[in-house]
């Protein structure tokens, strides 16, 4: 194989491209090179962990942004540093094109598949449908308000007039996902919300009054349809965000300690108690669970907090218990620590959609260590 043919290789796992095997003979090779290279060139090449997580992550991880085009040009010039373009070039090649059935990839058998779209939605009356992502058409009869499951694996509220019961009530429902769970929602007013795993909405299936609001736990994107008759309003742990025409990710785990709510477009007006501060795209506010002052960063790396959304686990200089966090809510699992935790952050991006072995393979190239027991991953030094 050329330096030309690995190059366009690599060009196909950062776009997306790149088929399973091509992306696992990319995993192999590196570990290879990872026991094989003895020599690191510190003062040349930086750290050596440091380095050997971009390189890795940039070849696992979907990139659709073109500006990202200018990391492959520095990963080409780590490995052209590191002198070990050819022998990945022939490691890809050799994995590539063996075919006998002891040179497959072998599957961990306590590995575990990550999350998908799937959720539980508890209608007015308190029945139970679960959703999953082979589940079409109408699901339920609300007053006038239809429930269907569109062939794209969305819940859509569609509304003949007013989503009130046969009572004169306002009909609630719920939509919840576990750990492991994540879905897509279009309420009665077109707004667009994808729910994260371990999280759930509470709203009305028609917006009936002065203001459309809605209450979340854990973690949900919003894509508001604008009425500046009827704003938009988000509960939240204590907190009210109001919407003025918006696109915002809503952060509200309790084991993270702290509210986040940042803003893609629009604005919003973010509340607690007797504070409230107007946010614009760019800002995050955030808010302790024990405090009612909110903290206003600006610039914010917007793509970074709904990484999730996108389909990627993304870190910006998080510590290994942060990334855990989110570990566990997405692969169901529970993380136990052994020895000193290590102080080490993390930077980089991941796709959500590979198994628990190779996120964790990933990780290990920085010198932190797990094994997978059960339902249970365990990080060691």
């Amino acid at each position: 194989m050329t330096n030309e043919e690995f190059k366009k290789l690599a060009a196909k796992c950062q776009d997306g491209t790149a088929t399973a095997a091509e992306r696992e003979a990319f995993s192999k090779a590196y570990q290879l090179l990872a026991t094989r290279y003895a020599e690191w060139d510190s003062e040349l090449m930086g750290d050596e962990e440091t380095i050997k997580f971009e390189i890795y992550s940039s070849l696992i991880t979907k990139v659709t942004d073109r500006k990202k085009n200018s990391n492959i040009r520095r990963l080409y010039r780590y490995m052209a540093a590191a002198s070990i373009l050819i022998f990945l070039s022939a490691g890809v090649y050799l994995l590539l094109h063996k075919s006998t059935p002891t040179q497959q990839f072998t599957q961990n058998l306590n590995d575990l598949k990550p999350g998908e779209n799937r959720a539980t939605l508890t209608l007015a009356n308190g029945q139970k449908i679960v959703l999953t992502k082979s589940l079409t058409g109408k699901l339920s009869q609300q007053g006038n308000v239809t429930i269907k499951m569109s062939a794209g694996g969305t819940v859509t509220y569609i509304p003949v007039s007013n989503g009130r019961t046969a009572n004169g009530t306002i009909a609630y429902n719920t939509l919840t996902t576990k750990k492991g769970e994540q879905f897509p929602l279009i309420l009665a007013d077109g707004t667009q919300v994808t729910l994260d795993a371990a999280s759930s909405i509470t709203y009305p299936v028609s917006f009936i009054g002065k203001e459309r609001t809605v209450t979340v736990t854990g973690q949900a994107y919003f894509k508001v349809a604008h009425n500046e008759h009827q704003p938009f309003q988000v509960l939240v742990n204590g907190q009210t965000i109001r919407d003025i025409g918006t696109e915002f990710n809503i952060n509200a785990y309790e084991d993270e300690g702290m509210i986040k709510t940042t803003l893609l477009e629009g604005s919003v007006k973010v509340s607690k108690a007797a504070e409230s501060v107007i946010l614009m795209p760019g800002q995050q506010s955030q808010v302790t669970t024990s405090s009612n002052t909110i903290t206003v960063v600006k610039n914010i790396d917007t793509q970074s907090a709904v990484a999730w959304k996108n389909g990627l686990f993304q870190y910006n200089n998080a510590n290994i218990q942060e990334v855990m966090r989110q570990f566990a809510r997405w692969y169901d699992v529970d993380i136990q620590y052994e020895g000193t935790i290590s102080q080490r952050e993390f930077s980089g991006k991941m796709q959500r959609d590979l198994n628990a072995s190779q996120v964790l393979d990933l990780l290990s190239f920085t010198k932190i260590h797990f094994r997978i027991e059960g339902k249970k991953i365990i990080v060691t030094p």
